[in-house]
């Protein structure tokens, strides 16, 4: 539920994010868009037809670029009033940044596309495990705005496909479709992905969950795992060149049976 500008201030405190935040938020936009220019470099370093993983980083990363700037122009947020409960008594108005979801939602199918292409993975599994992260997405997001304890059934939910996600990742560790370098540079990648993405709802816990964290340091965490989650994984996928170029090699020859 968004609250209304009307909640008097007095009454109610409000929890903004404050110049520490606004700091981290600049610092994921300069790192988000120097790996989208590097990886746009890259891009136009290859032949016509040897560019769909350099293309699929630039662009992952380049989201998250227009929405971090849009977060630290002050823009995509709003306001949920949080209702008292056991662990955080007090009533409060926190402040929510939506743009964030917005970035997730158009950013986390483009890395499961990245990452199970790197293993070969038939499209269907592809398109299947991307819905289920859309899903997942959209029910933290959800949860997020909802003041009372009804969170956390979204929470559930959203841990259910992430258990879909990782189920999925984990599968094509021992696949070998082509070649041990390939195989190796996803095992790294996916290892890595499913790291990182197990402290989002940690920190969704923390923060939109229990309220326990300031909107700063929130935010400070968020951009911490959005720039090892989307740059680090980007240039790690980039620079294994050799791996890419015997996926690119196996897919031509494919396309030409």
């Amino acid at each position: 539920m968004v609250t209304p500008n009307f909640y008097d201030s007095n009454t109610v405190p409000h929890n903004d994010i404050g110049y520490f935040g606004y700091s981290c938020l600049l610092f994921g936009l300069v790192c988000m868009a120097v790996s989208t220019a590097y990886f746009y470099m890259m891009a136009m370093q290859r032949k016509p037809g040897q560019r769909k993983f350099e293309v699929l980083t630039m662009l992952i990363t380049g989201i998250a670029t227009v929405l971090y700037m849009t977060m630290f122009s002050g823009a995509g947020k709003s306001y949920v009033k949080e209702l008292g409960h056991d662990i955080n008594p007090t009533d409060s108005v926190d402040q929510f940044f939506y743009g964030r979801y917005i970035d997730w939602i158009l950013t986390t199918p483009l890395m499961l596309w990245d990452l199970l292409a790197l293993a070969g993975a038939e499209s269907d599994e592809i398109m299947l495990a991307v819905g289920v992260d859309i899903l997942m997405i959209a029910f933290g997001g959800v949860g997020a705005q909802t003041p009372s304890a009804q969170k956390w059934v979204f929470f559930l939910c959203g841990m259910l496909c992430f258990g879909h996600v990782c189920m999925v990742l984990l599968k094509y560790m021992g696949v070998n479709k082509y070649g041990e370098d390939a195989r190796e540079l996803y095992n790294k990648v996916a290892t890595m992905t499913i790291i990182l993405w197990t402290l989002y709802p940690i920190v969704w816990v923390v923060a939109e969950g229990a309220r326990l964290v300031s909107p700063s340091l929130e935010a400070c965490l968020y951009m911490i795992m959005d720039v090892s989650a989307k740059c680090v994984f980007g240039f790690v996928i980039v620079r294994g060149r050799s791996a890419l170029e015997a996926i690119q090699t196996a897919e031509a020859g494919y396309r030409s049976v």
